[in-house]
């Protein structure tokens, strides 16, 4: 008669081949669309401004996934992150009354300084940090404003990590991120 010990052996050999096979069939690729809940305002009536948006990364990629004993897995976006940001930045804006005109005087500059969530994957538990650094450096009347913003954020689970909550995690992140900016009173009175 078998005992209790090699039942439960059995069961985490087969339970980590299951995690294994499912992590390397998901997705190399992280899906970035934030949603932003905002509403229409007349915050920045009668302004007009440039917008850019930079990339200042060093790595192209979003998720870094430690696993003990072996490489790093990277896993990138969908598309140029500043790409995606910048449309994201410039509807929001439209939407508080800022005219976005590339003759402008003033001009908006959005720094991507970090984007990155890690992910450390143990046997049968992982853990994540994830963290947004945006700088807005506003030019105006000959005057400039530089402002960081910074989000981060962490969580733990078991068995491995989600590409998918990865991804819905970082998205609410991003958007709240922009939407700290949008709505900075500060920035608002300084664009003349």
């Amino acid at each position: 008669m078998l005992n209790k010990s090699f039942f439960n052996t059995i069961f985490v050999i087969a339970f980590t081949i299951i995690a294994i096979s499912a992590c390397a069939s998901s997705p190399k690729i992280m899906v970035i669309s934030p949603q932003i809940i905002d509403t229409k305002s007349n915050i920045y009536s009668g302004k007009t401004t440039q917008v850019n948006v930079t990339d200042l990364r060093a790595n192209s990629h979003i998720v870094a996934i430690h696993s003990e004993g072996e490489a790093i897995k990277l896993i990138s976006a969908n598309t140029h992150l500043d790409n995606i940001i910048n449309d994201l930045y410039k509807k929001s804006l439209s939407k508080n009354s800022l005219a976005v005109n590339d003759s402008a005087l003033n001009n908006i500059e959005l720094i991507i300084n970090t984007a990155e969530v890690h992910v450390y994957q143990e046997l049968m538990k992982y853990k994540t940090t994830s963290q947004v650094t945006l700088t807005a450096k506003i030019t105006s009347n000959e005057k400039t404003l530089t402002k960081t913003y910074n989000n981060k954020g962490n969580s733990e689970g078991v068995l491995t990590a989600d590409l998918a909550v990865l991804e819905r995690n970082f998205n609410q992140q991003l958007g709240n991120l922009i939407m700290q900016v949008v709505n900075d009173n500060e920035i608002v009175q300084f664009i003349k």
